[in-house]
């Protein structure tokens, strides 16, 4: 067998030393390095340079595409009409009335209908569970998982460590959605489970529901104020003869002892809630096209915001108990102090409560209100104003009630006398002539917890 070094040649040492990479200068293996030097009658090229400073000058200018525009943007409504995803909403708009959770009796077994829309769950009852989700995305969104909870009636900000408001999942559902140009970016999806209301519990639960997908995910908390994924519906809607004192004893026994609840009517606000939940048919409330709001000076209590609605209560803890403060006598002593100022000088026999309609000029320590420019509109105002006056005119602006769990119901029966708290009296006591509709927004804000939600109360009669 021949040895290995026979079946290769025996190189010289130039042989080798090319072999080895050392010639030509500055290939691999060799100790000298190349000059780097350029050629003697090289220069510059000025078109080089032109291209790319036109190249600066026109993609410079192009802005960064919107998110919507390459991947798939899923959304639950928070409130209708005009949602398109920005967030967060409140202040000012509420972001706890989303039209887009639904829900139809489980005797009615057909097709999604409009017709068959349930306003006012019951406890020992089952209802069908849908929720309307979309894509306002250029791109399809494909495996898209929808799921619904519900939590106990209150005013969950999206807080699951809070004992008071654990979500209980109800059901889910799998969908792929067209992209925005097509018909099929919306669609009224139906869960796999039915909604079964223990007889243990109110009807008044708040529904939460949230849309994920592989390329728009859900981050995972249930907060509709900050997260266009997720849609809440913590409304009830009460009429005639239906009693509110309940849901009002429950609302005001979440209130905490830091916590802060406000009272403010709608206004027409509720005529869009409303026929987004009933549909524009016949409902288990009548034909909803016939309900309508008060205007403002209809209503008799209360300081009007503008847009912002009108402002009612509000309700906290004091040394001395729980204070309801009527919001329109804190806007009389407030305007008595010079602590905030009417827009526009009373008339001859006008009101108080009408002087002060519109906007008003800010007072030191008061916050500008978000929307309407009025210094209630902001959460929180109204009880600034309060502690700034000082204790001695909560009992002049107000009802002082030691039981904080019925603090709420009585506050309300006592400042608007009435006697019976069903729908009907509710009305009767809020605004002159009707039938109205009317939107009772519930707002509670916890600085010390940094806990923000609300509740909506729809009052027919």
């Amino acid at each position: 067998m021949p040895r290995d070094n026979e079946d290769h040649p025996i190189l010289t040492p130039k042989e080798d030393a090319a072999q080895r990479g050392d010639d030509p200068p500055g290939s691999f293996g060799s100790n000298k390095p190349a000059d780097g030097g350029l050629e003697p009658n090289w220069q510059p090229n000025d078109d080089t340079k032109k291209d790319a400073e036109e190249f600066i000058r026109t993609y410079g200018k192009e802005r960064r595409p919107h998110r919507e525009d390459v991947y798939p943007y899923l959304l639950i409504r928070a409130y209708s009409p005009g949602d398109r995803g920005a967030r967060p909403t409140w202040p000012p708009i509420p972001c706890w009335e989303s039209p887009d959770l639904l829900l139809i009796d489980a005797s009615y077994t057909g097709p999604f209908d409009p017709a068959q829309l349930v306003g006012n769950p019951t406890s020992g009852r089952r209802y069908r569970v849908f929720v309307r989700v979309w894509n306002l995305g250029l791109l399809p969104a494909i495996g898209v998982h929808v799921r619904a909870w519900y939590v106990n009636p209150g005013f969950f900000g999206g807080d699951p460590s809070n004992p008071a408001y654990q979500p209980h999942l109800i059901g889910g559902a799998m969908v792929n959605l067209d992209d925005r140009t097509r018909p099929g970016a919306m669609q009224v999806v139906e869960l796999d489970r039915t909604w079964d209301i223990p007889v243990d519990l109110t009807g008044h639960e708040c529904l939460m529901a949230t849309a994920s997908c592989p390329l728009d995910q859900w981050g995972g908390a249930l907060d509709s104020n900050h997260d266009r994924h997720v849609g809440q519906r913590n409304l009830t809607i009460l009429a005639g003869a239906d009693e509110a004192k309940s849901l009002l004893f429950t609302l005001g026994e979440m209130v905490t002892k830091t916590g802060t609840l406000e009272l403010v009517h709608g206004g027409a606000a509720v005529v869009p809630v409303l026929r987004a939940l009933l549909g524009k048919a016949r409902s288990e409330f009548g034909p909803v096209q016939r309900l309508r709001a008060p205007v403002a000076k209809a209503l008799k209590h209360g300081v009007a915001m503008g847009d912002a609605g009108t402002h009612l209560l509000t309700m906290f803890q004091t040394d001395r108990g729980w204070l309801v403060a009527d919001s329109e006598r804190v806007w009389a002593a407030a305007l008595e102090r010079g602590l905030v100022k009417p827009q526009r000088p009373a008339a001859r026999g006008q009101k108080p409560r009408d002087a002060a309609l519109g906007a008003a000029r800010n007072a030191p320590g008061i916050e500008r209100g978000v929307a309407a420019g009025h210094p209630f509109a902001r959460p929180l105002a109204t009880r600034r104003l309060l502690e700034e006056m000082g204790p001695d005119v909560f009992e002049k602006v107000g009802v002082l009630i030691d039981r904080g769990q019925s603090a709420l119901v009585e506050g309300i029966a006592r400042l608007w006398d009435v006697g019976d708290l069903t729908a009907h009296d509710l009305a009767a006591a809020l605004a002159e002539g009707g039938p109205f509709a009317h939107l009772l927004r519930f707002s509670h804000v916890d600085p010390e917890t940094k806990e923000a939600g609300g509740y909506s109360v729809t009052i027919i009669g």
